[in-house]
């Protein structure tokens, strides 16, 4: 693959959403004002999947089975790196995606799918075409760190959606990605409370215009 463009990765534990969202905003907004053409993708949930066209997957059961929705993910992850990454590089566009192979990774870390991790490693790796094309890696990869606190009292208190192991699992998802960075060119930014949004947005602006 005849590569131009860059590929950004926007990442973060559950309850990490809204800056995260904020951020992807920000940021194309930012680069279009520089005259990047810039496109969004989205994590490979059961939703992209019906996005991409891919009915017969449509009614997936997510979150029922750890290893089956790791290889599923990976299956979305390869038709959105060949039909929406890929072509977007070559044309040398800017390529925003709001989650990606540390997400998939760490769900399984976290749902005690680490017997033989290295396979689910080596299977990411496929679907970001290793051994088939040139594999797609990122650029940048930003990591939206909440405080395990600030984001169990998010998802758990206010949304009322809870996770098995209560605050255990928000530090444990942290830990993961904050080990995980140094393999995906990964920089940490602080996006607690303490800071305005208008602070964490020149921050990753930043970073972003560091690599271009």
């Amino acid at each position: 693959m005849a590569r131009k463009g860059k590929f950004i990765v926007l990442e973060g534990i559950s309850g990490s959403g809204q800056q995260v969202k904020a951020g992807i905003v920000a940021l194309h907004k930012a680069l279009a004002a520089l005259n990047h053409d810039v496109i969004e993708c989205a994590n490979p949930d059961s939703g992209r999947a019906q996005e991409l066209g891919m009915n017969s997957m449509v009614n997936w059961p997510f979150g029922r089975n750890a290893r089956a929705d790791f290889i599923f993910e990976s299956a979305v992850r390869t038709e959105i790196f060949k039909g929406i990454v890929e072509p977007a590089l070559q044309q040398d566009k800017i390529v925003l995606c709001k989650q990606s192979s540390i997400s998939s990774l760490a769900n399984a870390w976290i749902n005690g799918c680490t017997q033989h991790f290295d396979v689910l490693r080596h299977l990411e790796k496929i679907s970001r075409g290793f051994l088939f094309d040139d594999e797609i890696y990122p650029d940048l990869t930003i990591f939206f760190d909440v405080p395990p606190e600030e984001a169990f009292e998010r998802v758990e208190e206010v949304l009322q959606i809870h996770h098995e192991g209560g605050i255990e699992y928000y530090r444990a998802m942290r830990e993961f990605y904050l080990k995980e960075l140094p393999r995906w060119r990964g920089v940490r930014v602080d996006v607690s409370s303490s800071r305005t949004q208008e602070q964490i947005d020149a921050e990753i602006i930043a970073l972003v215009k560091g690599i271009l």
